[in-house]
């Protein structure tokens, strides 16, 4: 297998964190804690786009305030439908960011980072260049905690948990999820890098629109 074929092979995973994550996120409220008695709120903002897995012409795209909370959203899901692009609002440590994530690659476009305030044009430039850092980190760290998760027995349980999820109208139970996952706690802590360089720059706004 070459190493086109086995990016093919492995794009599954970007529908599945994106799930995850979005499983999360109604699982806190939008207010996911990172550790260390810190929080992360995440959310989509106002576009997600899902599509079956085998037939790409089966298309679902949402818009609008919070889409992902919608009972179209959670039908799709029913319908056997996964996110493939969604237009994400986080914040953390004081900076808010806007963003589309696509799960195909796990790119970052239109990123809309926070006003820079340094009036040097280096400075500018290096604050712009630390700001997509620590969103890049932020992500980075749910990523490694997803492949974590994902790689020890205790994801048959968690698909257990989406499932009732995406069946039922509930949130999903803190205290189940976080039993599930207590076997893996700590390799999710070791497996969660710092920040790191995305493999693709993201195209970014400095306080401006997408």
């Amino acid at each position: 297998m070459d190493l086109v074929e086995l990016i093919e092979s492995h794009r599954f995973l970007g529908s599945e964190f994106m799930t995850w994550l979005w499983f999360r996120s109604e699982m806190h409220e939008g207010m996911i804690p990172l550790g260390d008695r810190k929080v992360c709120e995440l959310f989509v903002d106002d576009r997600i786009t899902l599509e079956a897995d085998m037939v790409e012409t089966e298309q679902s795209v949402l818009k609008g305030g919070a889409p992902a909370v919608t009972p179209e959203a959670r039908e799709a899901l029913r319908q056997g439908k996964l996110p493939t692009q969604a237009r994400v609002r986080t914040h953390h440590d004081g900076q808010e960011y806007l963003f589309t994530l696509k799960a195909g690659e796990l790119q970052l476009t239109s990123v809309k980072i926070p006003a820079v305030l340094s009036k040097e044009e280096d400075e500018k430039f290096y604050e712009r260049m630390y700001l997509i850092e620590n969103l890049e980190g932020l992500l980075d760290h749910f990523y490694g905690e997803f492949l974590a998760l994902r790689l020890s027995s205790a994801w048959t349980d968690v698909v257990g948990q989406i499932r009732d999820w995406v069946r039922s109208d509930d949130s999903p139970s803190v205290e189940v999820y976080t039993s599930a996952v207590s076997g893996v706690a700590a390799l999710i802590k070791s497996s969660s890098p710092a920040m790191a360089s995305a493999d693709e720059p993201a195209d970014s706004d400095d306080g401006g629109g997408t």
